[in-house]
């Protein structure tokens, strides 16, 4: 059975490792950049989630509890660089209290282990550099990982594999499903099961796989790029990874909802707000940003948002951080999908004949890639 993944991603490449295992398959992972894992799966803040902060029910829920677990055992296999440091989640006020225990329900709801409250004291202790916080919650599972080092143990995992093949710059640039073909920029494949993990623009491949009435199927689904922006605090004496009460838990509290229940924009669903964290070099970041991009700057990386919105963020939690101490650093883009022009806010993951979609696979993907890949390989 010939197997083709189109993108490099640390997603395509958890799937291209895991359907190796299938025997007497014969796997091919196309990518078309020159270096894979170039966009959204080393363009991030590199941590490994919990799965506190996703809608109950939802695969972003589901796959990211999962996949924590999944990541833990295949970095150390890898032998990939990681620390399980732990995450806060505080709370200023009322309101934001409030929204705590809404995050507290919904973890419990989705089968997140060691997510807990905690007294302000035991927080201040742990991080003295925060001021008015009056609410804690500590992730024990969260942490952090090097992706770039991710994607290179990946690759040179998959490289072991005799039955697997990792061709780029590969850009495919048709799909004929009658014939079960590609086209790509190094000629023609055949296939017999073809999967679509091309992140950014896995809209795009999926169009190419339309024709006649499915255009009206294909026009209802879009890739919208939301950029990301990172800044370095070099001056920063945070210790620890301190984040806000994600946004949706606030329209929770605020409208007494319970909290398996997903109220307001969906775009906010996997945004955890601007947040501090050390990457494990222990170089301190602030981010990100939340800027809705169209749809032709997916490889836009410019830092456009002032240093000023992060410093006025993060200076209702931290001590002395100033916008003249933030210097740029990076940004990414997250492939946010949009369906019949609203946005869904979950993994869609679906099949096609013999094509395999993945669509709207952003955060959590880095943490929920091997669960991700195992869910793809019962597809099959």
């Amino acid at each position: 059975m010939q197997i083709c993944v189109i993108g490099g991603g640390v997603v395509g490449l958890n799937i291209a490792l895991e359907l190796s295992e299938i025997k007497g398959s014969e796997i091919f992972l196309l990518e078309k950049e020159k270096f894979l894992g170039h966009h959204t799966s080393t363009r991030n803040s590199e941590v490994i989630h919990a799965g506190f902060a996703y809608p109950c029910g939802s695969l972003k829920a589901k796959l990211c509890v999962e996949g924590s677990a999944l990541t833990y055992e295949l970095l150390k296999k890898l032998k990939v660089p990681f620390k399980k440091c732990g995450k806060w989640i505080i709370a200023c006020g009322n309101v934001e209290e409030a929204a705590l225990h809404e995050v507290e329900k919904n973890a419990k709801a989705c089968g997140v282990k060691d997510l807990k409250l905690t007294s302000v004291a035991e927080f201040y202790k742990a991080e003295p550099s925060a001021q008015n916080v009056t609410g804690a919650a500590f992730s024990g599972t969260s942490g952090i990982m090097d992706a770039s080092s991710y994607i290179r143990a990946l690759e040179l995992a998959l490289s072991s594999r005799p039955n697997v093949q990792v061709v780029y710059p590969c850009k495919v640039t048709g799909i004929d499903k009658m014939n079960a073909s590609i086209e790509t920029d190094r000629g023609p494949m055949q296939y017999d099961v073809l999967i679509n993990s091309a992140g950014l623009w896995a809209d795009e491949v999926h169009s190419m796989t339309c024709r006649g009435d499915d255009f009206q199927m294909c026009a209802l689904y879009q890739i919208v790029p939301f950029k990301g922006e990172y800044y370095t605090w070099r001056k920063g004496k945070v210790l620890t990874m301190i984040y806000p009460v994600p946004s949706r838990f606030l329209l929770q509290a605020s409208k007494a909802s319970k909290a398996s229940k997903d109220i307001g924009d969906a775009t906010l669903v996997s945004s955890m707000g601007i947040h501090t964290h050390r990457n494990m070099a222990g170089e301190l970041f602030v981010g990100p940003s939340q800027v809705k991009l169209t749809p032709d700057k997916k490889s836009d990386y410019s830092i456009e948002s002032p240093p000023e919105l992060f410093a006025n963020e993060l200076s209702k939690f931290v001590k002395d951080i100033s916008a003249k101490d933030l210097e740029p650093a990076y940004a990414g883009n997250r492939p946010k999908l949009y369906k019949g022009g609203h946005p869904v806010g979950d993994f869609e993951i679906f099949k096609d004949g013999k094509i395999i979609h993945l669509l709207g696979i952003e955060s959590p993907a880095l943490t929920a890639a091997p669960a991700i890949a195992k869910y793809v390989g019962k597809m099959i």
